[in-house]
């Protein structure tokens, strides 16, 4: 424009003013204004910047100027009728589509061959699409900028040795430091235990540029907080942009917590924090490679604590988890630093006893347990007296297998408990065979299937905003001739372990579906039924089939009926269970995950199976009330349950509190003592409800 300018000045002194010249030789847009302001005169440039034709003559030109440079426009008119050159005048006008333009405009007073003033002669540039292109340039930038400094990942680049060359502004959003207050290595902020392992990635980085690194590092923040960072680094030495390794990172203190926390979910009990069977055998399979490999013997022992079902019956379960607790103390207290103590599952537990010289140490330490749990225990005003019988197993004499030393110390537990009160047995080979008292009720068993001397009870399940009965759990009873109620503890396990599990598992889902038929017809609300499946039943060949004839035969929908399944059954027959629960699902029935997190926990179990409902188990809850790392598991597994489109039941609820939070974390649905404890069914329709008119009451509880 500068040179333009001067080109103008040269051909008019050259031409002596003669303009007319000017206006044809010139491509760029030039005109001609009047002492009055007037346009006289203009080229072609001229009226493809503003509009074609000569409408603009004698027309004012402030008319074309943005009211908003209106004065700025006067004053450069009024200094160049004054004699000033008047260079790159940047104005915005209105074209005659009324499209707004941004011109640089430079005005050289026009001279007669006196020397009087004759007007204005000026140039002007559209630069419109400049304007436009630097301002999202600009934007861009600012973007950018923006990014840069409100970004949760910090980007840095390090030269070689470490030095940091630039670090972004999200530094100090990220970690509290400004940019200028990190100056030196970066090695400066980072843990000192962490120092050696980032060098030798550095090292490794610097020799290998095609192999990006990436690690967790604890990182100083300004406050004097450690926090884990996830960074990720690459070799852009050679690039002459960047001269140096790129590194990203990102504050991940809060996710490896979570991550921690689900970890130690999948391996610890919830209630004692003890590890759970799936540790407990994991460190079992470690040891006996060991054992074998030195010839040296392990002991596994046992434990299962003698009618502490009666406590929770007559207690309540909060008593006897504390309960469960004291026994978790006494226990650590007693085995050395090497032994590993587990919790199974209600109120059996684990020891391994690795590297032991002979089974004397075994038999001393099930003594000194058996002993100290003679002592009472002493829960709030309770004084609370146990038992236990403990089971011992010893490789290689009493297996040479996992399975084995398991299966032999179930054996030598249940040995011992049909011996006397709060002992111990050694496995022997004879206690493989049943005993006199199994075989009893293997028979007793057999009859009372013959003979139909089951009972279904119904444990509501309850809506947890509206209180209203949604569902229920049907859990079956034995009406034996002489011993009255049993529950299923006492008789299903030798169900399972008879196969007796499959014929009783199919009278219940005939039950089920007869009376969610009968409640139909008589006019009660529809609700989902759910019942427990236990290994064998899911295992047997035609099951699949078996649900559907039932169904079928009393016309009794699938999405009535609701299939608990355990994590142990998942853990144990993962590839057999897949398609067998999507064609159960494809009848309608629900599929429900029972007693979730109290052993074999799993998140991606969640992603394959993709049940319907989570059943979160009563050591969840206990004391959710009271602790927050508590309520914040619950509360990530109820937001990961929704995500992935699944109900959560919370079973075990006995307290209003405890319900309250659950209504806070929008829990679905609440089971347990608060409610209902199982009726029998007569007792279930009264909470059910339904009125004289056939039509359903509101069926609240």
């Amino acid at each position: 424009m500068s040179e333009l300018n001067t080109n103008i000045e040269q051909y008019i002194e050259r031409k002596n003013y003669p303009y007319k010249e000017l206006l044809e030789n010139f491509t760029e847009a030039i005109y001609v204004i009047s002492l009055q302001g007037l346009f006289i005169d203009y080229n072609h440039g001229f009226s493809t910047l503003v509009g074609p034709g000569d409408r603009y003559l004698n027309t004012n030109f402030l008319d074309l100027v943005h009211p908003h440079d209106l004065e700025l426009a006067k004053s450069g008119f009024v200094e160049t009728l004054e004699g000033k050159v008047l260079k790159e005048e940047r104005l915005r006008i209105f074209a005659e589509d009324g499209q707004e333009k941004t011109i640089i405009t430079s005005k050289v007073p026009l001279l007669g061959k006196d020397g009087e003033l004759l007007g204005i002669l000026g140039i002007a540039k559209d630069i419109t699409v400049e304007i436009k292109l630097h301002c999202q340039i600009q934007q861009q930038n600012n973007r950018f900028k923006s990014l840069l400094t409100n970004s949760s990942t910090v980007n840095s680049i390090l030269s070689p040795s470490g030095e940091v060359l630039y670090r972004s502004p999200s530094v100090e959003k990220v970690l509290g430091y400004k940019p200028n207050e990190l100056e030196g290595p970066i090695f400066n902020i980072i843990h000192p235990d962490d120092v050696v392992m980032v060098r030798e990635r550095i090292s490794h980085l610097l020799s290998h540029p095609d192999e990006p690194q990436d690690l967790d590092v604890r990182i100083r923040h300004k406050n004097g907080q450690w926090r884990m960072f996830h960074v990720i680094s690459n070799n852009l030495v050679e690039d002459p942009d960047i001269n140096g390794i790129v590194i990203n990172y990102h504050d991940v203190t809060e996710i490896r917590q979570a991550q921690h926390k689900i970890h130690h979910m999948a391996y610890h009990d919830y209630l004692t924090g003890l590890p759970n069977r799936r540790l407990f055998e994991e460190r079992l399979e470690e040891e006996l490679l060991e054992a074998k490999r030195k010839n040296s013997q392990l002991a596994v022992l046992f434990l299962d604590i003698d009618r502490f079902k009666f406590i929770n019956d007559t207690l309540g379960h909060n008593i006897g988890d504390q309960v469960l607790k004291k026994i978790k103390h006494i226990l650590l207290n007693l085995v050395s630093a090497k032994d590993v103590v587990a919790r199974m599952a209600g109120d059996e537990f684990l020891i391994l006893a690795p590297a032991v010289a002979n089974v004397g140490y075994a038999k001393t330490l099930a003594a000194n347990i058996l002993q100290k749990l003679e002592a009472p225990i002493i829960i709030d005003h309770y004084e609370l007296y146990v038992t236990g019988s403990i089971g011992i197993t010893i490789y290689p004499d009493s297996g040479q297998e996992l399975s084995a030393l398991m299966k032999n110390s179930d054996l030598a537990m249940y040995a011992a408990k049909n011996s006397k009160s709060n002992s111990y047995q050694v496995f022997t080979p004879a206690m493989e065979k049943t005993s006199f008292k199994q075989f009893t009720l293997q028979n007793e068993l057999r009859k009372a299937i013959v003979n139909n001397e089951f009972e279904l009870y119904y444990q509501p399940k309850v809506n947890s905003k509206t209180r209203q009965i949604v569902g229920a759990e049907a859990l079956i009873r034995w009406n034996h001739p002489t011993k009255g109620i049993l529950s299923p503890f006492e008789f299903i396990p030798l169900a399972e372990e008879t196969g007796l599990i499959v014929p009783l598992g199919e009278w219940v889902l005939q039950t089920v579906c007869k009376q969610v038929k009968m409640w139909e017809h008589n006019g009660f609300p529809p609700i989902i039924v759910s019942l427990n499946f236990s290994a064998l039943q899911m295992l047997q060949k035609g099951l699949v089939d078996t649900v559907a004839s039932i169904l079928r035969e009393h016309q009794v929908k699938g999405t009535s009926i609701e299939i608990e399944i355990t994590e142990s059954l998942i853990l144990n027959h993962d590839s057999d269970l897949v398609e067998k629960l999507e064609a159960l699902k494809a009848l309608g029935i629900h599929i429900a995950i029972d007693d979730f997190g109290t052993g074999y926990s799993s998140l991606s179990y969640l992603r394959k199976y993709k049940f319907n409902t989570i059943k979160l188990d009563r050591s969840f809850i206990n004391d959710i009330h009271t602790s927050l790392d508590n309520q914040a598991i619950i509360q990530f597994v109820i937001q990961l349950s929704n995500q992935l489109k699944m109900k959560v039941v919370a079973e075990g609820v006995e307290l209003e509190e405890q319900l309250a939070l659950l209504q806070q974390m929008n829990c679905d649905e609440i089971q347990g003592y608060l409610f209902s404890k199982p009726t029998p069914v007569g007792e279930f329709e009264k909470l059910l409800g339904k009125r004289g008119d056939g039509s359903c009451a509101s069926t609240k509880v």
